[in-house]
């Protein structure tokens, strides 16, 4: 048997050289430093920024206040989705994108590999490959190479089952995450036996090759007594964990039954600290990278009272059609042009549907909700997710569920120092100014 490795250990191949990235922005700078923390600063820290720059001395140059105009995004999104194939082996009950047939015309490998450039010309610091399946895109590891060859930060979305040794052995280490499904929702046309030991296995053996891990879960009716299984296993193996409650999103409007109730709250709340308090300590060795990167879009989301969707990262599907986030892209809704013809500077600084809304939209929707408050935060003030449950753009996106583990959560984190008290999320909320 392999020597099981410390997150420290995989983290040393994992972590490109150190460098400070920085995109111009209309308010000054959002600067990412290697450690992952992610600041904003007024135009003046020009006078410092560089590759190197130490944290310290933006001090004097760190945002005070942040006026949000409407339309609001940044001119280079940090992080950008990237769906390689719509094609899967699997029918999953959940898929957000109905995966398993190719979409019509899926985009070549060389329109993909001049999207990459394009995008790390424009300032994007980080992809995530998912799909579908995206180990089925027949040049799957040549375009993870050509986008660390790029300097762009790596994450890989898969069920696992590809992950040969054979696969692993071809694609970079540094930079590069693994995040693995841990789903019993995986079925397809023969089924799999044990899903859950296939994708376990799958973690293992990205890990003996030096790979840093993550495990995607789906939290839902059927699992949620094997929740806290899950969170032992992936802290003892050293993967970190990213949960998202079932949705009725994609296929998943199709098993409605499989959404979480309240009955289930405390169960999944506990899971859900467990996993803050263990994400927080994985990001402390793999610093920046597509996890990290993707939680300060939460932080800019509450900031801003906007979506981080389109304004901070979007989606780009397998025929060029760029959404702003997968929620959207399941429902298809809010598309905002394509990158199959055009360049992604040219789509993304166009102009989007969805950067007129805002909370506002809301406010009428959201009156008398028990989570209603600034002490919350509420994510489910959501164009997609409203299309999902009610057909329209500007209804309550929650379930019973998740309004009620809004409240269960928050009483629990008064307690800790962990999930909003961040030190990222102190900071970015204290500059804040909505308009």
């Amino acid at each position: 048997m392999a020597r099981r490795h410390s997150v420290a250990e995989l983290a040393t191949n994992f972590r490109p050289p150190p460098r400070v990235r920085y995109n111009a922005e209309d308010f000054g700078f959002i600067v990412g430093f290697p450690d992952g923390e992610i600041v904003l600063t007024g135009p003046d820290a020009i006078h410092v920024l560089n590759s190197a720059t130490e944290r310290g001395s933006l001090d004097p140059y760190l945002l005070e206040r942040l006026t949000v105009p409407d339309g609001f995004h940044l001119r280079t999104p940090p992080l950008v989705w990237l769906e390689l194939t719509r094609k899967c082996n699997l029918t999953c009950e959940h898929c957000y994108i109905d995966a398993g047939h190719a979409r019509v015309r899926e985009m070549s490998t060389e329109r993909w590999i001049e999207l990459i450039d394009e995008m790390a010309a424009m300032g994007v610091w980080a992809v995530a490959f998912t799909g579908g399946e995206p180990t089925l895109h027949k040049d799957f590891a040549k375009l993870v190479k050509h986008s660390r060859s790029r300097d762009l930060l790596v994450g890989i979305a898969t069920h696992g089952m590809f992950l040969t040794d054979e696969l692993l052995a071809e694609l970079p280490r540094e930079g590069v995450i693994v995040s693995v499904s841990i789903d019993d929702l995986h079925t397809g046309p023969r089924g799999i036996p044990d899903p859950t030991s296939t994708a376990k296995a799958s973690i293992i053996r990205a890990q003996e090759h030096g790979f840093l891990t993550n495990v995607m879960a789906n939290t839902h009716r059927r699992n949620i007594g094997e929740l806290e299984s899950l969170i032992q296993w992936a802290t003892d193996h050293g993967t970190s964990v990213r949960s998202v409650p079932m949705s009725p999103i994609g296929r998943g409007k199709l098993h409605p039954h499989l959404e979480n109730t309240v009955e289930d709250v405390s169960k999944a709340a506990e899971f859900w600290l467990k996993e803050c308090e263990w994400e927080h300590e994985y990001h402390a060795h793999a610093g920046l990278c597509v996890g990290s990167i993707f939680n300060y879009g939460l932080s800019l989301a509450y900031m801003t009272r906007r979506c981080s969707s389109g304004r901070y990262l979007c989606y780009v599907a397998a025929d060029g059609t760029v959404f702003p986030c997968t929620m959207c892209a399941g429902e298809d809704i809010f598309a905002s042009g394509s990158v199959a013809n055009k360049r992604f500077a040219e789509v993304w600084r166009s102009k989007w549907p969805i950067r007129e809304r805002s909370w506002s939209d809301f406010a009428a929707e959201c009156e008398g909700c028990p989570i209603n408050d600034d002490e919350y935060y509420c994510a489910s003030r959501c164009p997609a997710m409203s299309h999902a449950r009610h057909g329209k753009l500007d209804k309550c996106g929650a379930s019973p569920f998740e309004i009620a583990s809004a409240e269960y959560r928050t009483k629990m984190l008064n307690g800790t120092s962990t999930g909003r008290s961040s030190n990222v999320f102190v900071k970015a909320v204290a500059t804040k100014e909505t308009s």
